[in-house]
């Protein structure tokens, strides 16, 4: 498994996303119960390569949201592994574009 970020607080300032040549990011909004914990993702072909970050408060439109930020994954599908109240499923990551998710 690979971690991307701890479930702790979330780092001040803006995110750094590292997207483009093959790779793309995913945000995902999630339900208030998983924040500071950690989802997981993994490629639909390789479901044994999990990937996982924490879920930090964010400011989104005015707002802070419970987010979890993947900021660099290789352009595919990709599941996203049912956490609490959240069914797994799967999401399509775009080369060089941020996929918003709504999880809650």
């Amino acid at each position: 498994m690979t971690e991307i970020e701890s479930a702790g607080p979330a780092p001040s300032g803006p995110a750094v996303l590292d997207i483009g040549a093959g790779t793309g990011a995913l945000l995902v909004i999630v339900p208030a119960a998983l924040l500071h914990t950690e989802i997981e993702v993994s490629p639909d072909r390789h479901p044994e390569a999990r990937t996982h970050t924490g879920v930090h408060e964010r400011p989104l439109s005015g707002e802070q949201v419970p987010i979890a930020l993947f900021p660099s994954l290789d352009a595919g599908t990709w599941t996203l592994w049912g956490s609490g109240p959240c069914t797994t499923r799967s999401v399509e990551i775009l080369d060089g574009q941020v996929t918003h998710l709504e999880w809650r």
